[in-house]
């Protein structure tokens, strides 16, 4: 009978799907929340196998470990010699090591060599087979100031490991959040297919004010952009995110952000970053106002009196990208309201004719269901050249669609 954990495998994504991470506890306290962390991996298709330092054992019960993952967790080297068949030459060998928490003490034994618990010989056998290893620090804020602890960080920096920073608060380094370290592990052993590249990508609406308070909007969520830059980074790209006045926080993994309010300030901002740095895709994703007022009054417009609009276009960001920056690859999106799929497709295809576009994607927003604020969409994928193809699902299946369609045409 199948262990009641493999009930939660993909739930979240298929990121992990086939690959094996040893999940490395110390005996901080906030390896409480490690369990977490490793149901996290799994619900995105990891198989995890825990192993914890015989500390790690008096802080929590390795029987938790065990029901959370389905596999008894190592914590003493038996005769089975499990560094070498997890973190040796062995077929069964792990994709990668992930230590989370881990402590002062076992940063500076694994940096030089020491290999006396089952955790620094799992994670010093993967150094020598280069494996990859992620490092999630969590101790008191004055020890990770300690020039010690400082100088063996960057002596595994060199080595090749990765560090998860901890988030510093009342003066201790605690546990980043379950969903920030699960990504840096996606990002390292998922696709590496966008590695070397830049992407710029804008989301969500921008607002066009009528008056000091009042402005003309659209219901977009951010959320296609946002899965969009979400999916380009885990896919080792370098992603910048302009993005407007969405209720939504960008996903945290995406440092490089820059959030705005109006069309033409997200016009500017986006023009300003292709003549400051070279992007090899430019993904329009976001709803930008297509009018904004002839005249924006200073004051308050009186909510007594009958008010007439005078609009005027906004100026068009897709029109200006190629102009700028001729080698980007430009990704446009196209909403549209009650339209048969052929005619979307028409429109779409003109509009990419008109922009000089690489590929458009078309979607009609009159079902509720689909779209502005919906978790989920429903695309034309319309490249310049090739077959058009139509998708249905989260929009970070439909964002994973779009890059594979992408990467096909470079």
């Amino acid at each position: 009978m199948p262990h009641t954990s493999n009930t939660i495998v993909g739930t979240e994504g298929d990121e992990l799907k086939n690959k094996v991470i040893i999940h490395c506890i110390t005996s901080s306290i906030s390896c409480f929340l490690a369990p977490q962390i490793s149901r996290k991996l799994m619900r995105h298709g990891a198989k995890v196998i825990p192993v914890m330092s015989p500390e790690a054992a008096k802080f929590i019960n390795p029987m938790i470990f065990e029901w959370a993952t389905g596999e008894l967790p190592i914590t003493e080297i038996k005769g089975k010699v499990e560094h070498v068949k997890y973190a040796g030459l062995s077929e069964e060998k792990a994709d990668l090591i992930l230590v989370a928490p881990i402590t002062a003490n076992s940063i500076s034994k694994i940096a030089n060599g020491i290999m006396d618990t089952p955790v620094t010989l799992m994670t010093g056998a993967a150094l020598g087979n280069k494996i990859p290893v992620i490092m999630v620090p969590t101790m008191h804020e004055v020890m990770m100031h300690n020039p010690a602890i400082e100088e063996n960080i960057d002596k595994l920096k060199k080595m090749g490991v990765s560090f998860v920073y901890p988030r510093v608060e009342e003066e201790k380094a605690k546990i980043p959040e379950n969903d920030e370290i699960v990504e840096m592990c996606i990002r390292k052993i998922y696709n590496n297919s966008l590695k070397g590249k830049k992407v710029l990508i804008n989301a969500g609406p921008t607002r066009a004010y009528l008056d000091g308070i009042r402005f003309l909007t659209n219901p977009s969520s951010g959320k296609m952009g946002y899965a969009l830059a979400l999916e380009s980074w885990r896919r080792g790209a370098e992603v910048k995110l302009v993005y407007g006045a969405t209720l939504l926080s960008p996903p945290k993994v995406i440092e490089n952000t820059i959030k705005v309010e109006t069309a033409d300030e997200m016009y500017n901002e986006m023009l300003d970053a292709l003549k400051q740095n070279q992007f090899d895709y430019v993904i329009l994703a976001a709803a930008m106002n297509d009018f904004e007022a002839e005249e924006v009054r200073d004051s308050k417009i009186p909510s007594s009196s009958y008010l007439e609009l005078k609009l005027k276009p906004t100026k068009k960001l897709a029109d200006a990208v190629k102009e700028t920056s001729p080698i980007s690859q430009l990704i446009l999106f196209k909403a549209e309201y009650k339209k048969s799929t052929e005619d979307l497709k028409e429109v779409a295809v003109k509009r990419m004719q008109d922009a000089n576009a690489d590929l458009i994607v078309a979607n009609d927003v009159s079902e509720r269901k689909f779209g502005f604020e919906s978790d989920n969409n429903k695309v034309l994928i319309i490249p310049f050249e090739g077959e058009m193809i139509e998708e249905e699902g989260s929009k970070l299946q439909i964002a994973k669609r779009i890059l594979d369609t992408i990467e096909k045409m470079s």
